[in-house]
């Protein structure tokens, strides 16, 4: 009996370990199976299979022991008892997986790979309603012969795992490179300041302001063009900002995730695990090594590289996605800067050129530096009490402020040095402090508040979107008058579904208040020389940013950008004709800086 359990445990995690390395192949067109087979097998199908049968054995074994419904008097397969039961499961899981994926996915694959997904998880779904038929027709017809439907779930199972891997697409044939082509230097129309603040949406910031928390953005708001910006999954970083700059979808620049992979004995990076697969247990037991994305992982020319094309420069600061940093006529200053400072070794490869690192170093701020007094606006820790347990020095101060506060300061600095035609500096504050105190201004959301917290930490959010408000004010006083600042969130906040919290709490998962998993809106904010004042942007997406941004510069839209120019945010007194080249593709862009170890850098702390 135990013998012949393990058979079906064995089928059922093949099959589910199939179907794994299946939807990666989905996730990764690129990746051929029959190329990369022995580090697929190695990397996911065998540890996934080991975990499985495990699983799958001990649940049917503890079920025979334990049983607390009605025996079936002839199970399908005689010979093979929970069969029917664990490929049920399985088939189950890997159709949620496939869904699951697709959702999360759908921007991020070739549109065939995501009809070829979209079939797979279908079959899937409808192999696992015909199983459980099989299984409801043995419980209420005991006595039925089983001939039938002993083929059909053999048919079944066989189709839920070799099903799938039939309807991956061919890998893509490579798209030829186009020829290296110069252009001629220009002056642009508008230098521009965009300012990234992540985690800001809509609703939130119309609340700051009628609070009076955010009186700067206020002003831009009455003297520009604002509204809420459609973002795309997965909310990460890298992807998301690498969709901004380079108005194309991840699966076209791709970049699209915080970081790619490898697997054992294989050179090939792959840039997209399943989600909801336990990759974090694969890396830990050693099956994958995680790769951080740098800008030779983006396939399509950014805007600043179009701007350096142009003969113009360009002033990046912890822009995600930039190291080790790109060579422009201009500077960049990666987002790891706070995190390398102390390795001299490689502190200075965070900052192209590197002559000025020492004054960019030196404008460093360490936690154990921020002013209590500027800390006291934030948190209230009058009266009698602990802190509540709530580690708010390590969220507020080392995730939030200090980094916030170094970028910032360093970057004026250098700004001031190369003067670049195109600024781009991101806050990552508002974004930090939201994932844990969300639940403190946002009491009636969650129910296990107290009014001591909320006395406490419940000015933690507006009084941070305060403080990046008042740092925007300074930058837009810095403009000439015919500059343009652009404020852009790339995904807002909003509470983390109950369900969510339990799951976590379950799961021993650490808890969280704030999620933008689900995608929720950002926003943009245009002020400045030529703007129409007052003006609402509606259906505005963050692949609309790029074509907006060349366009107000006076430079050429690449007609092969997927967003639209925001020609409403311009006063119509002021608008010019849009002009277009074919592709930034054949542009010459100039190698990145070397960085040893690159394969070897810490993980963000804001990667998830």
């Amino acid at each position: 009996m135990a013998r012949r359990t393990a058979i079906s445990a064995a089928v059922s995690a093949g099959l589910l370990a199939l179907n794994v390395v299946t939807l990666t192949l989905f996730l990764n067109p690129e990746l051929s199976l029959f190329a990369e087979w022995p580090a697929l097998v190695s990397g996911l199908f065998l540890p996934y299979f080991a975990g499985a049968f495990a699983l799958s054995l001990g649940a049917a074994l503890v079920a025979a022991t334990f049983r607390f419904w009605p025996e079936v008097t002839r199970p399908p397969i005689e010979s093979l008892p929970w069969f029917g039961s664990l490929t049920l499961v399985t088939t189950s899981l890997a159709a949620a997986l496939y869904w699951l994926n697709l959702l999360s996915y759908r921007w991020s694959i070739p549109p065939a790979s995501v009809r070829a997904l979209a079939a797979a998880a279908a079959l899937l779904a409808v192999l696992a309603v015909v199983q459980l038929l099989i299984g409801v027709d043995a419980v209420l017809y005991p006595l039925r012969g089983r001939a039938l439907s002993a083929a059909l779930s053999i048919v079944a199972a066989g189709a839920s795992g070799f099903g799938p891997l039939a309807l991956v697409p061919a890998p893509p044939a490579a798209s030829p490179v186009p020829a290296t082509a110069a252009l001629e230097a220009v002056r642009p129309q508008r230098r521009i300041v965009l300012v990234g603040i992540d985690g800001l949406g809509p609703e939130p910031l119309r609340q700051a302001i009628a609070a009076g928390d955010a009186p700067a953005l206020e002003r831009l708001m009455r003297r520009g063009a604002w509204g809420p910006l459609g973002t795309i999954e997965p909310t990460e970083g890298p992807p998301l900002w690498a969709t901004l700059a380079t108005g194309t979808l991840p699966h076209v620049h791709g970049v699209k995730s915080f970081a790619s992979y490898r697997l054992p004995g294989s050179p090939t990076p792959v840039d997209l695990l399943p989600k909801g697969a336990f990759v974090t247990l694969l890396e830990r037991f050693g099956f994958v090594s995680r790769v951080a994305i740098g800008p030779a992982s983006r396939r399509r020319p950014a805007i600043w590289n179009a701007l350096d094309a142009f003969g113009q420069g360009a002033g990046l600061v912890r822009v995600w996605g930039t190291h080790p940093p790109e060579k422009l006529r201009g500077f960049v200053l990666s987002p790891y800067f706070h995190l390398l400072r102390e390795d001299p070794a490689r502190a200075a490869s965070t900052l192209y050129p590197p002559d000025l690192w020492p004054e960019a170093s030196a404008r460093t701020v360490e936690a154990r530096d921020v002013d209590p007094a500027l800390l006291a606006e934030f948190v209230d820790l009058t009266g009698s009490g602990a802190e509540d347990g709530l580690p708010w020095r390590r969220e507020l101060v080392e995730r939030a402020l200090a980094p916030d506060l170094s970028y910032s300061r360093a970057g004026a600095m250098l700004r001031q040095a190369y003067d670049p035609s195109f600024y781009a500096l991101l806050f990552h504050g508002l974004d930090a402090t939201g994932h844990v105190f969300l639940r403190f201004s946002r009491p009636d959301a969650f129910g296990d508040v107290s009014p001591e917290q909320a006395r406490r930490y419940g000015h933690v959010l507006p009084r941070y979107l305060g403080w990046v408000s008042q740092q925007v004010g300074e930058l837009a006083q810095s403009l000439a008058p015919d500059d343009v600042l652009v404020v852009v969130s790339t995904y807002g906040m909003e509470p983390v579904p109950f369900w969510r919290r339990l799951a976590s709490l379950a799961l021993g998962l650490p808890d969280q208040a704030g999620s933008h998993a689900g995608a929720p809106d950002g926003l943009v904010l245009f002020a400045g020389g030529g703007i129409r004042a007052g003006a609402l942007v509606d259906g505005a997406s963050i692949l609309d940013l790029a074509p907006t941004l060349l366009y107000l510069m006076g430079l050429p839209v690449a007609r092969d950008m997927e967003g639209r120019v925001l020609v409403e945010v311009v006063d119509p007194a002021r608008a010019q004709p849009v002009t277009w080249i074919p592709s930034y593709r054949s542009i010459a862009v100039t190698p990145v800086t070397e960085d040893v170890g690159f394969d070897d850098l810490p993980p963000l702390p804001e990667e998830p």
